[in-house]
């Protein structure tokens, strides 16, 4: 209740927060949102997966970017064996950070060759559980044109002492970037080959904004990490999930 009251006191400074018709209405309408994020959470939490996030869905030619590699597990998994495929004639890859990875133990250091990423280690004792970046990797864009980035084998072992494979789900491992020419304007994102206009609030670059997409909001929240700020002010307030839900309510 303290944090809906506080939301309510950021979105609405200029309202009373006693018996007032529209902070009751607010309070019941994020109840709703709450409880229907809660579900999805749980809902989304049932399988691993692989999942691949870009800095900059659209870049100009020479630009600089990045991609983040995340593996989820529903089980502790101490071992992971990953290999992306990328266009190297549209992007060059400039370097592997791990500095940040859930993986403490490198089979080999990150290598790039035959325009594939190859990203293989492990972890100490059982290993993790729940959403954890294994690599960044910085890219920078060569060549106009669509430029995609997709898992073309993942080896994921479980913490169990026996080696089990555990079985991830690869459909949010593929990202399509769209590098344009220098000086020209692009006209939106394109996936699969179509043309849409930019959505910053599609957290899983699906294309569209669902559950799965407040559900990362609200993790980020909770752990007070800045990472999806749409409205550019420096930090994560009530009026960036305003902005996420306006996107949702409007498919």
């Amino acid at each position: 209740m303290k944090l809906v009251r506080s939301f309510l006191k950021n979105f609405f400074p200029t309202l009373g927060l006693k018996n007032s018709p529209t902070v009751r209405y607010a309070f019941s309408f994020l109840f709703s949102i709450f409880a229907i994020v809660s579900i999805a959470a749980v809902s989304g939490s049932k399988g691993s997966y692989i999942k691949i996030t870009s800095s900059m869905p659209v870049v100009e030619v020479g630009t600089k970017f990045s991609l983040d590699v995340y593996v989820f597990a529903d089980v502790p998994i101490n071992t992971v064996d990953i290999s992306l495929l990328y266009p190297e004639d549209t992007i060059e890859i400039l370097g592997i950070d791990k500095g940040s990875s859930v993986i403490t133990i490198w089979a080999e250091e990150p290598v790039v060759k035959n325009n594939s990423v190859i990203l293989r280690g492990g972890t100490f004792k059982r290993g993790f559980v729940g959403e954890h970046k294994i690599a960044t990797i910085k890219v920078m864009a060569k060549k106009a044109g669509t430029a995609q980035f997709f898992t073309d084998a993942v080896n994921l072992l479980a913490g169990d002492g026996k080696g089990t494979t555990v079985k991830a789900d690869s459909t949010q491992a593929k990202i399509t970037t769209s590098i344009y020419e220098v000086g020209e304007k692009p006209a939106g994102t394109i996936f699969e080959g179509s043309v849409s206009v930019i959505v910053v609030t599609d957290i899983d670059g699906d294309g569209t904004v669902t559950l799965r997409d407040i559900s990362a909001f609200m993790s980020s929240w909770t752990n007070q990490e800045v990472k999806f700020d749409f409205n550019n002010d420096g930090k994560m307030t009530f009026r960036d999930f305003s902005i996420i839900l306006a996107d949702y309510f409007s498919k």
